[in-house]
Formats: C-alpha cells, structure tokens, sequence
C-alpha cells in the first residue's frame, strides 16, 4: 500500500515541468497571441465595440481557451501516465487543478503583454523568446543549483508553476491568487482594449 504514492510522487515530480510548459504555451501561444491578432486584423473595432460586445468576447475567448487547457491536461495525463502506472482519477483532478491554476497565472502574464502596443509578429517574438527564457533559465538552474543563477531560476515562472504540482505552493490559495488577477487583468482589458486593424483607416 506504500508504493502506491511513491509512485504517484515519482510521476508528478517527472511531469511537473512539462505541465507547466504546457499550460504556459496555451495560455501564450493560445489565449494572449490570438487576443492581439483579433485586434490587429480590425475585428474588435468592427464587431465588439460596444462594451457588452467586448466583455461576453474575453469571456467566450478565455472559456474557449480554458477547455482546450484542460484537454491538453487530460490527453497529456492519458498519454504519459501509463509508463509509471495504473490511472488514478483522484491524481488526474489533482494534476488538472494544478494545471489549470498554472494556465491561469501564465494568462495574467500574458494579458499584460496583450497590453502592450505591439503587432502580432512581435508578440510572437516576444512570447518565443519568453518561453526560451524561461525553459533555458530552468535548465541553468538544474545544472547549478546553487550558482549566482539559483535565484532567478526561483523566480522562473515555470519553476514557480512546477512547485504547485510538487506540494511546495498551496494549491487553493493560489487558485485564489490566480483566479483574483485573471479577473482583474480580464477587467482592466475589457476597459482598455487596444484596436489597431491593419488593413482599416477609418
């Protein structure tokens, strides 16, 4: 009966990291890279202008995004699990909550570059190179623990995502974080949505 969460632990330690790269590369790649390439190609400004409009859309766009997350949670779960085990439904709601918080606080990350004046090609400049950062500063960190490198490597935002998976975070109370600067960086955007269509002057 021990081996069992020995096991599981073994598991979660393995995937922890590719977890949060996942959730991060949805919530970059998906949810903030798209919610920039809307507005450049003139959609908000000819369709959701009003402030209704704009609210029910961040909602739909961020609930559409939410259940591609959570799948990509659960296919990567199915996919990976059977080399250290049998399934646990009780260790997938684990990893899909911890996944899901994590998609959550790489949102807020990526509202906040959504927020900048910048066209589509750069922000997928800038979100490449932030998720190269971050997957190289994860590596240096692994390789010299205990180097003048160690702290940034504690700031990693994967390697702050990745303690949430390994017990180190508390989970409810970072949902609560996370979920509290989603919707306040959903409501600052809905009050300040940029709009700058490329192909529209008027």
């Amino acid at each position: 009966m021990e081996a069992r969460p020995a096991r599981n632990d073994t598991y979660i330690v393995s995937s922890s990291w590719f977890y949060s790269y996942i959730s991060a590369s949805v919530a970059f790649f998906g949810f903030s890279f798209y919610l920039i390439g809307r507005r450049e190609s003139g959609f908000t400004r000819s369709f959701i202008y009003q402030r209704s409009a704009i609210g029910r859309y961040l909602a739909a766009h961020f609930l559409s995004y939410t259940a591609v997350s959570v799948l990509y949670a659960v296919l990567f779960y199915l996919t990976t699990k059977p080399l250290y085990g049998e399934y646990l439904i009780s260790e997938l709601l684990y990893l899909t909550a911890c996944f899901y918080t994590s998609f959550m606080f790489f949102c807020c990350i990526g509202l906040v570059v959504a927020a900048l004046p910048i066209k589509f090609n750069t922000a997928s400049t800038l979100f490449s190179l932030l998720s190269y950062l971050m997957l190289l500063s994860g590596y240096s960190g692994t390789l010299q623990p205990y180097s003048m490198s160690h702290s940034a490597f504690a700031l990693n935002p994967l390697q702050l995502s990745s303690k949430l998976f390994n017990h180190e975070a508390p989970l409810l109370t970072s949902f609560c974080i996370a979920l509290a600067a989603l919707l306040t960086g959903l409501y600052l955007t809905g009050r300040h949505l940029r709009t700058q269509p490329v192909w529209s002057r008027y």
